[in-house]
């Protein structure tokens, strides 16, 4: 008789421990229900942890063990999308998990900036300003940031604001933005585009300076091969570029006629007065011309151009100074 009342004083034991440990869980499962509203960030490379401990600390839920525990019976393996999302309090934990997996984030804001082929520093950088609600002071002090050029692996900005359409959300910071811009570039300035640029015998920043120039001066893309020969052809020999696009970044701005007086300025960037490449970019260059000095035509030996002056765009190219001379006259 002692014994039977041991055993089922045991098994009420039992089942009361049972029950008051499903009570509890059901406890830990009930969320807290004080119809608060919260934007909950579910960071990039969070493993469901972290995500459960943000949870909890969040008072999104009772407890972590319980967002752990539904997700290993319910999503084990499910990927969980980083982003901002709107949860309240009276979720259940299944459905914030759902959430989670679907990546259902709140709409951001965003605002969309075009940089066209061909500009200066300081044409893009207003636009950009003026396109995303950015600070120019700000952005002009990034473009003069020592540390924040050599964190992106650049010499400087001019160059490398690669021309595209671009959609930024609305709170992106100003670093971000510029540094989307900058890699974006380098999507098209690869190793594939490196290694061309080193067989035709130029260092990828010295790549990207001709670039420049052959954006400034080619208006049509199926002569931008042809210009960056003539360029290369006379690198090659020790010729002076004589490039009036160096000039015109030299006086700083563009005129449709340049002066002999204007040839003789004093710059660096003159290429009629000094040999060889200018210190840096003129312009940021586009796809076409950074594949244009990535795969130059050489093949006839053209050493000059001319434009025809006809509104297309287009240039008449010879292999002799005399040649050139021809071409002038034939033009005017």
């Amino acid at each position: 008789m002692r014994r039977k009342r041991v055993f089922v004083g045991g098994l009420i034991l039992l089942l009361t421990l049972g029950l008051t440990g499903l009570i509890f869980i059901r406890k830990l499962e009930t969320p807290p229900g004080n119809d608060i509203t919260v934007e909950f960030t579910l960071e990039r490379g969070w493993g469901v942890r972290d995500v459960a401990q943000a949870l909890e600390s969040s008072s999104l839920v009772r407890s972590k063990w319980i967002v752990l525990l539904n997700y290993r019976r319910n999503f084990a393996g499910a990927s969980l999308q980083a982003g901002n999302y709107s949860l309240n309090d009276t979720m259940e934990t299944d459905s914030i998990l759902a959430r989670f997996i679907a990546g259902d984030v709140v709409p951001v804001s965003t605002s969309w900036v075009t940089l066209p082929p061909g500009l200066r520093v300081e044409q893009s950088l207003p636009i950009i300003s003026q396109s995303l609600g950015i600070s120019l002071e700000e952005l002009e002090a990034l473009s003069g940031g020592i540390e924040y050029l050599e964190a992106m692996g650049i010499p400087c900005f001019e160059g490398y604001l690669f021309p595209e359409t671009y959609e930024f959300a609305d709170s992106i910071p100003a670093w971000n933005v510029i540094d989307i811009i900058v890699r974006t570039g380098f999507e098209v300035m690869d190793t594939e585009w490196k290694e061309k640029c080193e067989t035709v015998g130029l260092s990828p920043f010295d790549a990207v300076i001709l670039a420049s120039i052959v954006e400034r001066e080619a208006a049509s893309d199926a002569e931008r091969d042809l210009v960056a020969g003539v360029f290369i052809n006379r690198l090659r020999i020790n010729m002076r570029l004589e490039s009036c696009a160096t000039v015109q970044y030299a006086l700083g701005e563009v005129r449709e006629v340049l002066l002999f007086s204007d040839l003789e300025i004093e710059s660096p960037y003159n290429t009629y007065r000094n040999p060889g490449l200018p210190p840096a970019p003129i312009c940021s260059p586009g796809t076409a011309s950074l594949e244009a000095v990535a795969n130059p035509d050489t093949t006839e030996g053209y050493l000059f151009f001319v434009s025809r002056g006809d509104g297309s765009g287009e240039h008449l190219f010879a292999v002799s100074a005399a040649g050139h001379a021809r071409n002038i006259r034939s033009v005017r």
